[in-house]
């Protein structure tokens, strides 16, 4: 089964991120393919440039090892240019995307799951 979870808030104000990355473990440990698109403010979650306090969670790093696990993770080009945010600061694996892109994985996917606080 392909899954697409597409995610809307900033990450470290809601715990919607928090919630794709389980949502997008099981599924992989399942044998399932995940995509993760993050769109508007949730584009914050591959910044590189993020440095937590050491009690809370490093996303970036979360979304590293999600995409080391199997997953895929598309960032919305011009919610990622509105926020300033810039290419070497991306965590590696991640691609920029729009949406075209996203049509395609909603069309693609079995189950769509739309994270939006």
């Amino acid at each position: 089964m392909k899954i697409t979870i597409q995610v809307m808030i900033n990450p470290y104000t809601y715990q919607d991120v928090d919630t794709a990355i389980k949502i997008a473990e099981a599924a992989l440990r399942k044998g399932h393919q995940v995509a993760v698109f993050l769109f508007c403010d949730s584009v914050l979650a591959i910044n590189t440039a993020v440095k937590p306090i050491r009690t809370d969670r490093n996303i970036p790093e979360l979304m590293k090892s999600l995409i080391e696990k199997g997953a895929e993770v598309h960032i919305c080009g011009i919610c990622f240019q509105y926020r300033g945010l810039s290419q070497e600061n991306i965590v590696p694996g991640a691609m920029l995307s729009g949406l075209p892109e996203l049509a395609s994985l909603i069309y693609e996917s079995n189950r769509f799951i739309n994270l939006m606080a």
